[in-house]
């Protein structure tokens, strides 16, 4: 009796854990889902997500300036609630940058995000990119230093 007892709780304690563990698995897919959603969002609009931003526009103006835009998720990665992203982004910049405008220009940028999802929804975003790649790409250059030390 006392050896069914012992294997019904550890097979209990077992299938608890699993259970918890999927639920994990299942809520950073779900979140991994929502941000898939949000970089497939037609025509520079964003999926509504909470956030303060409903327009690409108005959360990334230099992205919403890429005509022609191609977004190529390279790696997403998800644990919990924080979804990490490096994604390629290409296509013509139409805008100003240091009051130079230019239209047109091709450009190509490694983006790295780092969301946050609660409740299918984005609800904080940190992003970087290389800005020095940028203006390199805009025919910008950055002259040494005149005393190096």
């Amino acid at each position: 009796m006392r050896k069914l007892l012992w294997a019904s709780l550890i097979l209990l304690f077992t299938a608890a854990a699993f259970a918890q563990s999927a639920g994990r698995e299942s809520t950073a897919e779900a979140n991994k889902a929502v941000v898939q959603r949000a970089f497939a969002a037609p025509n520079g609009k964003t999926i509504p997500q909470g956030g303060p931003f409903t327009e690409l526009a108005k959360s990334c103006p230099m992205c919403a300036a890429l005509e022609q835009r191609k977004i190529v998720i390279d790696v997403m990665v998800a644990a919990s609630d924080l979804v990490s992203v490096r994604s390629t982004w290409s296509g013509l910049y139409t805008g100003t940058t240091r009051g130079v405008s230019f239209h047109q220009k091709p450009v190509t940028l490694v983006y790295f995000n780092i969301y946050r999802v609660s409740g299918g929804r984005i609800r904080e975003n940190w992003a970087e990119y290389d800005s020095m790649s940028m203006a390199e790409q805009l025919g910008f250059q950055v002259p040494p230093p005149s005393n190096p030390q």
